[in-house]
């Protein structure tokens, strides 16, 4: 964050006093002045690096300390706010920002176009920032230390490379037709026949025949289905009627 000196006329004061709330709120460094005995720090500003706001109220264009800071004051670190129609007419740019209509609301336009403004004046007065002298000698040795491996990974693979080419036997292809060359006619083979291919006999056959009479296949012995249930009440004491044992045996 940068500093800032507000500086207004008496009738702005409480608007300069809301700025500088606010402003302190986004930990910037703001002082006021305002009135004749602005003038007399005219001086220490155009040494200093701080950013400079002036607000053009309905009395500041009539007073001269107001066109004295507009006029002495580094054209890239002032910022003018313009809450008046009868602000100053200048060539300065940027233009004053247009402060009529703003309440004291963060958010608003003429809020966010004194946000950008300051940003744009913290930008310039920070200096280059120098490359890191780690940062660069890390990235060439890391370069070094790629190069090297590559080489030593070429240096190493060659002999495997040579050595499996020597031992690569050679192929030699004949063709029938010497004016046949790589992509033309081949010669077609026709394949041997049925009484050409040798054929192993096939295995007898591993079967037991069945000594005695063979079994039917056929024959069904009698089935008698299980009691998938216990008897009921009934049936136990119909079991102890003599009259359907009799039945039974019959």
């Amino acid at each position: 964050m940068i500093g800032i000196l507000i500086v207004c006329a008496h009738d702005a004061v409480k608007l300069a006093e809301t700025l500088m709330r606010l402003l302190e709120a986004e930990q910037h460094q703001v002082r006021l002045s305002f009135g004749r005995q602005s003038q007399a720090e005219i001086e220490a500003a155009k040494a200093s690096s701080d950013a400079v706001i002036l607000i053009w109220s309905d009395n500041a264009p009539s007073q001269h300390y107001m066109l004295e800071w507009a006029r002495q004051i580094p054209q890239e670190r002032l910022i003018e706010l313009a809450r008046t129609l009868n602000w100053p007419r200048s060539a300065r740019k940027p233009p004053p920002i247009d402060f009529t209509n703003w309440r004291g609301v963060r958010g608003a336009r003429a809020w966010n176009a004194l946000n950008d403004r300051l940003r744009a004046i913290a930008r310039s007065l920070e200096p280059a920032k120098p490359q890191p002298k780690r940062a660069a000698l890390a990235l060439g040795l890391a370069s070094i230390a790629a190069v090297g491996g590559a080489i030593a990974v070429r240096i190493n693979d060659a002999p495997v490379a040579l050595q499996m080419a020597e031992e690569e036997p050679q192929t030699i292809i004949a063709l029938d037709d010497i004016h046949s060359g790589i992509g033309g006619p081949l010669r077609a083979i026709e394949p041997a026949s049925a009484d050409e291919i040798d054929l192993a006999p096939l295995s007898a056959p591993r079967f037991v025949p069945i000594e005695g009479h063979a079994p039917e296949l056929l024959e069904i012995s009698p089935y008698t289905p299980p009691d998938v249930r216990d008897a009921t009440l009934i049936e136990r004491l119909s079991s102890f009627n003599p009259l359907r044992r009799e039945d039974d045996e019959n």
